[in-house]
């Protein structure tokens, strides 16, 4: 009996160990050795939605936001415009993040596009980043969106790169949140059953 009772507790930590890191993959993705402490806050999401409204969204919109019963956010400069003057139409960012990896995957492949813009020796602008994803030499029709010479240029690129990881993955907090209570329902249950054993076991050697 007690050996069967310490094989299940055995399991139920074994089950809570594994809950914590499915909790963590399901919320984060994977680990990544790039930008590995990442901040995915509800803060840094609204900083980021900041950013974006300055920076980004003149070119690009989010149709597909859920925000306080928002249908969605439209570019300011009309797509055919945008096309003529850019050779392209802007894509829509409302899924970039979760096209791009996931979890904080394609949220770091966003703040890697979004800091390695280089000037080629021919004064063409180019992208590491956007190089290697599409195999070819980095040319890209997207100007740099911010300035990489602000102090606060890392930050703002990690925010807006938070910010639509919300957008694509909106349910991420909750998942988080989900994940932590399971953790503590296991505990309290293990613990629990130990102490119940513990009682089951003192009330049988009195007899």
């Amino acid at each position: 009996m007690r050996t069967l009772f310490f094989i299940f507790i055995l399991l139920a930590l074994i089950a809570t160990l594994s809950l914590s890191e499915f909790a963590a993959s399901v919320a984060f993705g994977q680990p990544d050795e790039t930008y590995q402490e990442m901040d995915t806050g509800v803060e840094a999401a609204s900083r980021g939605k900041a950013v974006f409204m300055e920076a980004c969204n003149s070119c690009h919109g989010l149709k597909y936001l859920r925000e306080d019963g928002s249908p969605g956010l439209r570019p300011i400069m009309d797509p055919g415009a945008a096309k003529e003057a850019f050779g392209v139409e802007p894509p829509d960012l409302s899924l970039m993040a979760s096209a791009r990896g996931r979890g904080k995957t394609g949220a770091r492949y966003i703040q890697r596009l979004l800091t390695t813009y280089y000037t080629d020796e021919d004064g063409r602008v180019k992208n590491r980043a956007f190089g290697e994803e599409t195999q070819g030499d980095g040319t890209i029709a997207m100007p740099q969106p911010l300035n990489p010479n602000a102090p606060d240029f890392d930050k703002k690129t990690h925010d807006v790169a938070v910010f639509l990881l919300h957008v694509a993955s909106p349910e991420t907090q909750e998942r988080r949140s989900i994940g932590t209570y399971v953790l503590i329902y296991m505990a309290v249950l293990t613990a629990l059953l130990y102490a119940l054993n513990k009682a089951t076991w003192k009330e049988i050697k009195k007899k």
